[in-house]
């Protein structure tokens, strides 16, 4: 079932509402979406601290939304809000490592994790795929967790050793942002930003503070991250 067709039988018209911080994506997102005829665009918003008023307000059958920007922990962000609006589908579209994220993101509530880089068409097919009560991860995903269920190995060494939050704060660090700034980005303290920092060198064996810089670049240094305001 694709391009958004459903049988006469169970043809419904869904909301779904877009969340980006990139207008280019979040308007090319909503362009392909309205070009099905189940599915309507009920809003679209650049600004996250939107989103509460418009689940309240639209009530949408799923939510598209990329939680990493703004340099937000985004793992966080959809725990809570799966947990406030369980009625709401929470389709990831980002550009950040599926290896590293998805699999964190279903844990945190998500139904869906799609990669910006695929098409249009399975766009629509994810959209269809979590409306239907089932998880939506790429062929990637799939066959890395097969992988996992054989002993193999998915993600790189030590990664999927590390919290949620070490995640967070280890994104942050590939993005370059000093301690300080991480901490009043995650509403942390200093002190926990560096035990944090204590904690990733260990797992991930970097033996100093340059080391664990340059493996966050490595590994997590190219998700797609807006320009941060000086």
């Amino acid at each position: 079932m694709r391009n958004g067709k459903l049988s006469s039988a169970t043809k419904r018209i869904h909301r779904i509402l877009v969340v980006d911080g990139m207008e280019l994506v979040r308007v090319g997102l909503a362009q392909i979406i309205s070009a099905a005829s189940s599915f309507v665009v009920c809003a679209v918003t650049g600004d996250y601290d939107d989103v509460p008023e418009l689940l309240e307000r639209h009530r949408p059958h799923v939510m598209i939304v990329e939680p990493f920007h703004e340099s937000r922990d985004g793992i966080r962000w959809i725990k809570e809000f799966a947990g406030e609006f369980p009625q709401t589908k929470i389709l990831v579209a980002s550009s950040s490592a599926e290896v590293t994220y998805a699999e964190r993101t279903l844990r945190a509530g998500a139904a869906g994790y799609w990669m910006k880089t695929s098409s249009a068409d399975e766009l629509l097919h994810a959209i269809e795929t979590v409306l239907a009560g089932n998880v939506y991860v790429s062929p990637v995903i799939t066959s890395l967790v097969l992988r996992k269920f054989a002993g193999h190995r998915t993600v790189p060494p030590g990664l999927d050793l590390l919290s949620d939050r070490e995640v967070a704060v280890f994104s942050l660090i590939a993005a370059e942002h000093g301690t300080g700034q991480i901490a009043r980005e995650l509403g942390i303290s200093r002190r926990t930003v560096e035990s944090h920092c204590e904690h990733i060198k260990t797992k991930l064996g970097y033996r100093d503070a340059e080391a664990l810089h340059r493996g966050a670049r490595e590994l997590l240094g190219t998700a797609e991250r807006p320009a941060q305001n000086p």
